[in-house]
């Protein structure tokens, strides 16, 4: 007679687990829904794996919450980024002759009988005359009837005007010179990228500002909230969003010869993660929000974001991630050492359970790259661990009950 071993009720529910999972030929690994391997595969099957190099220490960041304090020395606003004062100082342009401009001079003289007026009358109309127009030379002069060869690259058209006149004054009758400048070759302004139209333009005597020739160049094809207007002056590069330029006078800077305006859509943006409103809508990809707007606001965010889940949120831990400069976190309290950068890495932290929270965070900027995180609450989490166990204990009971 055959004995017939009893197994514990727990015992068969893990033994017939087992043997279905031999049956079925699957692993653990592969029973479980998974996007790709874990950590412990790649770990395990690894050949080599690298060892930090130095002193491997963990990242150390400052954690600031956000109250009436934190939001008065941060703003309500981002500081965007501006030309620097090198630009912004200099001077109209003066309207200067350059190598390979064209230049028309026209002599008067007082009357005839003169060195370019001939002594009978009626033979010409007026008392002027006027000299072709000549191209000023790679080494900057042009050539003057009667007057030589001339200087004329780096000086102004009055200048010139009047350099010729005194080369003039001992063989013409009482001479009068005008020199104006037909077709300026050198020393354009250039402005390309995300305009209407490309352009290259020739800097008058009265000279021209940022908006001017971007205005030449058909305007922006993008909003100035986001575009981005990048100077090259020099062999040196300078940006200023354009509805800053817009916005402060002083921003909008005067040309120089041979700089180049490039205009470029640069949309300012933050992420958004965790239990976030749109999270059951919307991909992966679709976490980053542009700011449509100058400013933004923490709650225009968080509103942006569709705000918080209310089956999984949690309302005292919303975070936000950037880097602050190491000033302005000792300014907020934060206690630092030598060797901290000079960019440290911060977290906010707002608690909307405080009725002052939504306050705080209508006051407080959000920055271009910042990254919110709105974490779970603890029920949340319990949920998670029930939506396992009780699946679970289900097919424990139905094992059981095949196995007696």
């Amino acid at each position: 007679m055959t004995r017939r071993r009893i197994v514990p009720g727990s015992a068969r529910a893990v033994v017939g687990i087992a043997m279905m999972l031999e049956i079925a030929g699957c692993s653990a690994g592969s029973f479980l829904s998974q996007s790709g391997p874990n950590r412990a595969d790649l770990v395990r099957r690894a050949h080599v794996v690298a060892r930090p190099i130095g002193s491997d220490q963990e990242l150390r960041y400052a954690l600031v919450p956000l109250n009436q304090a934190t939001v008065a020395l941060m703003g309500n606003e981002e500081v965007l980024q501006n030309f620097p004062p090198s630009p912004t100082r200099q001077k109209s342009a003066d309207g200067l002759i350059g190598i390979g401009d064209e230049v028309a001079i026209t002599i008067f003289e007082s009357g005839s009988g003169g060195l370019f007026l001939p002594r009978e009358s009626g033979t010409r109309s007026g008392n002027f005359v006027t000299v072709p127009t000549q191209q000023v030379a790679k080494d900057g002069t042009i050539s003057m009837p009667y007057a030589g060869t001339l200087r004329a690259a780096g000086t102004t058209p009055r200048g010139l005007s009047e350099t010729i006149r005194q080369r003039l004054s001992n063989r013409a009758l009482e001479p009068q010179v005008v020199v104006s400048v037909v077709d300026r070759r050198v020393g354009g302004v250039s402005v390309l990228g995300d305009v209407t139209s490309s352009t290259r333009f020739s800097l008058d005597p009265g000279g021209a500002r940022v908006l001017e020739a971007i205005a030449r160049a058909g305007g922006p094809r993008f909003a100035a909230f986001e575009t981005m207007v990048t100077l090259q002056r020099e062999g040196r590069t300078y940006r200023s969003l354009l509805s800053e330029i817009a916005r402060n006078a002083g921003q909008n800077v005067q040309l120089q010869s041979n700089d180049a305006l490039y205009v470029s859509h640069e949309p300012r943006y933050f992420l958004a993660m965790g239990a976030i409103g749109q999270g059951a809508s919307i991909g992966p990809l679709d976490r980053r929000f542009t700011f449509n707007d100058d400013h933004i606001s923490l709650i225009d965010a968080l509103g942006r974001a569709g705000g918080l889940l209310d089956d999984r949120s949690n309302a005292t831990g919303i975070f936000v991630y950037r880097m602050e400069p190491r000033g302005k976190i000792e300014a907020l309290g934060v206690k630092t050492s030598p060797e901290v950068p000079t960019m440290v890495p911060t977290v906010f932290l707002l608690d909307l359970i405080d009725p002052a929270g939504y306050f705080y965070a209508t006051r407080f900027a959000v920055h271009h790259e910042d990254v919110l995180y709105i974490s779970n609450s603890p029920a949340s989490d319990l949920t998670k661990f029930l939506d396992i166990i009780v699946p679970a204990s289900n097919a424990s009971a139905a094992i059981k009950s095949i196995t007696q």
